[in-house]
């Protein structure tokens, strides 16, 4: 259904909140989600925070399409993490409406293609994730 993915740019965000943050929502998503949520029995969407640091940037701002594949049901988002958020600011609010972002773009490329998805599940796990981010 959702399995995070994360990149980061450098050693510096070793142990920042954008991290801790993005572990516990990666976390979230595999307590929350069907144990078989990868067998090709339903839709499953893979979002990706790009997080700038001191090593690697991102070269492009907002969401982008990645690796699709109408055969596994699955389609990749990479998300761009703005400078801002990776210093530690609006980290729950950036993260909960990026995934939110990502679901309606996932819907989008689904129903083009003919492959049931549920938004709903997938609000489901974002919800749990927004409230076990309450303290960023």
């Amino acid at each position: 259904m959702i399995t995070i993915g994360e990149q980061f740019g450098g050693p510096n965000l070793n142990g920042s909140l954008i991290e801790q943050a993005l572990d516990i929502t990666s976390m979230t998503a595999i307590e929350e989600r069907d144990k078989d949520y990868d067998i090709g029995k339903e839709a499953f969407i893979n979002p990706i925070f790009i997080v700038p640091g001191s090593i690697l940037g991102v070269d492009f701002e907002g969401y982008k399409y990645g690796y699709f594949s109408k055969k596994e049901k699955g389609v990749v988002i990479q998300i761009a993490v703005p400078q801002s958020v990776a210093d530690g600011e609006g980290i729950r609010e950036f993260i909960v409406g990026a995934l939110r972002e990502a679901v309606r773009m996932a819907a989008e490329k689904f129903a083009k293609h003919a492959i049931p998805f549920s938004s709903l599940k997938a609000e489901k796990i974002i919800l749990a994730i927004e409230k076990k981010l309450q303290d960023f």
